[in-house]
């Protein structure tokens, strides 16, 4: 664990020191900031010693105005200190998220295929604000503070030696209650981190699958299960808040005690003539700032516990080993030319396609029928580069999918599923989702193509109409002409359709197909149906069963 915990901080830090200017900054504000409590011990001092014992008011009051300004300075450098320290971890955070986000684009569907995406959703919103809040305290309080406390401890050892001696046999007592409060906060984290994650887990369960709940009458067994979890994250984050709460009171009392030792001994040396008032007082006020930075190091330390404990989370999310499907970096302007050859290929245990080969020629159009969970859709995901076969080769071009540069091969490609994915938004946002603006009249070409626009007139507000969550405001029949309208806006060379008719009447779907075929640039086109009047359309169509691929010369099978 400990090599854990090193090499994901390894990797964190390699994101501060780009922003090392940033880094320097902070430190230096911090030094300045140190500077400005000689000054004040000695004018405190001197108002004590010097300016009351002569009852000079007015040397008394040019002084006061000094601690003023050095006070005033002071603040003004650590609220410098503070900014540079957020400014230096929120570009940091910002960089960690979007090189998290970065790696999920690039694990291959096998690894997501494993992940749960309630918990990946927890750790890339709640770790990594929870990293945040660790960076926070680790660059804006533990690193200043603890460089003035100790800037501030060689001030005191200068002011009495004697004195400071006395307090540094207290503070191994405060070092021995840190340490084991520690140990325990470090255990009570790793309780609240997992039963946020399944709180969080849980309440994205029910937001995306509620239509599910209610179907099978499952909504009171599903809120006992959800309140459960609410339950259990209530009982450890109060544990939690209470256990820090805890871990400050001792830190203060402690400091307290410690502060009551200097007046104590301080004073005996004051009445035995050993020191001033002015030095005593001079001295209490430089350890009461000793304490309160003191006092925000221990209190950092929880949350940066904390933030440890996601780190190591986030970094074995990154860590995760898998390598991509393809690695090819050739770059090549798809035809629409694709080939498997002999191609056979397990998920796991099973194995789902048994040596297939199939050839589609630009602008072509093939079908393939056959029942559910026969392999289809794993041919599609084969063509998209998702997985990679365990024997044989896929071509695109005459090009082997093991040479391609895969990220642009699959901006040729385009792929509706059988169940149509729609966001939150307007039509038009769904139609166009990853189309250039400036490319509008190739979308606008789709919705016709696609018979998105014999339906949108009819509604109020046309394209501008809201689709609501998962497009549950249109009809199924809607949800897959917008579906097929955005695979076909990019302009594709190869466009996959999964069951396009699961949701349509055969009337719009014959009509749809009648569109693709007329389009001067047709795609090449590949339609994975069991709807056997569409398959009759295709010039070439396939039967798949048990894994393998037959020819249908009739387009028909019984």
């Amino acid at each position: 664990m400990r090599r854990e915990q090193m090499e994901s901080w390894k990797w964190f830090w390699g994101r501060l020191v780009k922003l090392r200017r940033l880094l320097i900054g902070c430190i230096l504000l911090a030094v300045l900031q140190s500077m400005t409590m000689p000054p004040t011990a000695w004018l405190i001092r001197r108002i004590l010693d010097v300016a009351i014992p002569s009852r000079n008011v007015r040397q008394m009051m040019l002084l006061g105005l000094c601690i003023l300004g050095c006070n005033l300075t002071s603040s003004g450098l650590a609220l410098g200190t503070r900014f540079l320290s957020l400014r230096t971890t929120k570009i940091a955070i910002s960089k960690l998220r979007h090189l998290l986000l970065q790696r999920c684009f690039e694990l291959p569907r096998s690894v997501h295929d494993t992940l749960d995406r309630g918990d990946l959703h927890a750790l890339l919103v709640q770790d990594t604000q929870l990293v945040d809040v660790m960076s926070n305290a680790l660059i804006s309080v533990l690193m200043p503070s603890t460089l003035i406390s100790i800037l501030l401890i060689a001030l005191l050892a200068t002011m009495n030696l004697k004195l400071l001696a006395v307090l540094m046999v207290i503070w191994p007592l405060l070092y021995l209650v840190n340490y084991q409060l520690k140990k325990v906060v470090m255990a009570r984290v790793d309780r609240t981190r997992g039963s946020f994650a399944r709180f969080s887990s849980g309440v994205h369960f029910v937001l995306t699958k509620l239509d599910l709940a209610r179907y099978q009458s499952a909504e009171r067994a599903e809120m006992q299960r959800q309140v459960g979890w609410i339950e259990q994250q209530r009982v450890d984050s109060e544990r939690m808040a209470w256990l820090q709460s805890a871990y400050g009171l001792v830190q203060n009392t402690i400091l307290t005690i410690s502060g009551i030792f200097v007046l104590v001994i301080g004073g005996t040396q004051v009445v035995s003539g050993k020191m001033s008032l002015g030095s005593l007082l001079s001295f209490y006020v430089i350890f009461a700032m000793l304490g309160s930075n003191l006092q925000q190091v221990f209190g950092a330390i929880p949350s940066i516990i904390t933030g440890n404990q996601s780190l190591c989370a986030l970094y074995a999310f990154y860590s995760i080993d898998s390598e991509p499907p393809y690695s090819g970096t050739t770059q090549h302007n798809f035809a629409g030319r694709i080939e498997l050859q002999s191609v056979s290929f397990r998920y796991k245990t099973q194995s789902i396609l048994s040596n297939i080969s199939l050839r589609m020629d630009p602008g072509s159009i093939t079908a393939i029928m056959g029942p559910n969970g026969g392999g289809k859709t794993t041919i599609a995901r084969l063509i998209l580069g998702l997985y990679k076969p365990d024997q044989g080769e896929l071509f695109a071009d005459g090009f082997s999918y093991n040479q391609l540069d895969m990220e642009q091969l699959c901006e040729g490609v385009a792929y509706t599923p059988q169940d149509p994915v729609l966001f939150s938004g307007s039509i038009w946002e769904n139609a166009s989702y990853g189309v250039l603006e400036t490319d509008a009249e190739y979308v606008t070409r789709a919705c016709q193509t696609a018979l998105v626009d014999d339906f949108v007139r009819t509604l109020p507000n046309g394209y501008d109409t809201e689709v609501g969550d998962d497009g549950g405001s249109l009809s199924g029949g809607q949800r897959q002409k917008i579906a097929i309208a955005r695979a076909l806006a990019p302009h594709p060379r190869l466009l996959i359709l999964d069951e396009p008719t699961n949701h349509l009447d055969q009337m719009s779907a014959q009509q749809m197909l009648r569109n693709l075929k007329e389009m001067p640039d047709r795609p090449t086109l590949l339609i994975i149906t069991q709807d056997s009047a569409l398959a009759r359309e295709a010039q070439y169509c396939y039967w798949m069963e048990n894994g393998n691929l037959i020819l249908q010369d009739d387009h028909s099978h019984s």
